[in-house]
């Protein structure tokens, strides 16, 4: 019984992993809305009460997901909420998926791009007054 596991065993480790594919999508955003995370007052040294306080600041949007392939965006036809720190405008943005990860392609002001990464929350759009 123990051959048997341990053959097990060694068949999941050297088996190669599946890696869901990078799939490129567009982002439209639609609507969000940023909440504060509680404060965290923890020092390096453990003790709570004496480390500088920072504010975390957590974003949700209801974007829609457009892509050339219907299997990457077929829940609930693409809209989706998304969770981030950092807010998008209301254009459309070159992104893409990987797994439940969308990393979205924000241009800046001098003209280069800057990759945002947000999760997905949830494959619907969420009541922002409910998060």
């Amino acid at each position: 019984m123990r051959a048997l596991t341990g053959l097990l065993l060694l068949m999941l480790i050297s088996s190669p992993l599946k890696a869901k594919p990078k799939v490129d999508v567009k982002v439209r955003m639609n609507e969000g809305i940023g909440k504060n995370m509680p404060f965290e007052q923890i020092s390096r040294s453990g003790m709570a009460g004496d480390g500088t306080l920072v504010r975390q600041q957590v974003y949700y949007l209801n974007v829609t997901v457009l892509s050339n392939n219907a299997d990457a965006v077929a829940k609930n036809n693409g809209q989706w909420c998304l969770k981030g720190d950092t807010f998008l405008e209301s254009f459309d943005y070159q992104a893409t998926l990987s797994g439940n990860t969308v990393e979205v392609q924000v241009p800046q002001k001098n003209g280069k791009t800057k990759k945002v990464s947000f999760v997905i929350y949830d494959y619907k759009w969420r009541k922002l007054s409910d998060l």
